[in-house]
């Protein structure tokens, strides 16, 4: 059975692009990377891909492996990956050489590749890119380190669940109560956050997490209709969707 790779990548001609670049960067190294590495791509701006809006989250979470381009700071390919990476599925960052990200990933190890797609560059970067993408689907288990060291078997349903919005909030608390839970809960800890406070929140705040304790805001993005936080937390930094539920709590002043 022939495995797929999922891509997200600017859709449109971002300023300081020429026209039509980003559809260049697929077909020049990208498409020859993914058969090399063994994988059939696919675009998620195909529309034989994605019919339709409610298509978009199972896609990005039934596909064997994606590619995230964040070139210019792309919030559609930094949505993806945020989704992938929380439920511990592979998947690879790539960037071209001028853009300047508003987030830190060096820990994610993203491919660069040179914007002018000289011909004496694409080659090597078909390679480099190929051979990232079979490092990452060979060690796919150990995508996410934190969750596989917390045996947390369910974490993709979970996490899944807790970004889309067709579920209900007790649906979601309970696919949640299958991780680890702090308890009892600090003394500090106070009732479950609400849209409007979620709305107000900003970089430097503080929020309890029922499962990972108390955290810090370091970055926070607009994805669709969701709000992703970097939030970094006494076991280490993890990208987010904040969301109104049990889960997520207020602290006291």
């Amino acid at each position: 059975m022939e495995k797929k790779c999922l891509v997200i990548m600017p859709t449109s001609d971002p300023e300081g692009y020429a026209q039509g670049h980003f559809n260049r960067v697929y077909q020049y190294i990208i498409v020859p990377a993914c058969k090399s590495a063994g994988f059939v791509p696919m675009r998620i701006d195909d529309s034989t891909v994605i019919s339709s809006p409610s298509d978009v989250m199972k896609t990005i979470v039934d596909t064997d492996i994606a590619i995230c381009d964040l070139s210019s700071n792309n919030v559609h390919s930094l949505y993806g990956f945020t989704i992938r990476y929380a439920i511990n599925l592979p998947v690879t960052l790539i960037k071209d050489t001028k853009t300047r990200l508003t987030i830190d990933v060096n820990e994610f190890g993203a491919v660069e590749y040179d914007e002018s797609l000289r011909i004496d560059t694409v080659q090597n970067e078909i390679e480099i890119l190929g051979n990232a993408l079979k490092n990452t689907f060979a060690n796919k288990m150990q995508v996410n380190s934190l969750l596989n060291r917390l045996q947390i078997g369910s974490s993709q349903a979970a996490a899944t669940r807790s970004i889309s919005e067709s579920i209900d909030e007790q649906t979601i608390e309970k696919k949640e109560s299958s991780l680890p839970v702090i308890s009892p809960l600090p003394s500090y800890v106070g009732e479950a956050i609400t849209q409007s406070e979620i709305d107000r929140l900003k970089v430097g705040d503080f929020l309890f997490h029922i499962n990972y304790g108390k955290g810090e805001i370091m970055t926070l993005s607009k994805m669709a209709k969701d709000k992703v936080a970097k939030v970094q937390f006494d076991s280490g930094s993890k990208m987010l969707v904040l969301m109104t539920s049990g889960i997520w709590r207020t602290i006291n002043s």
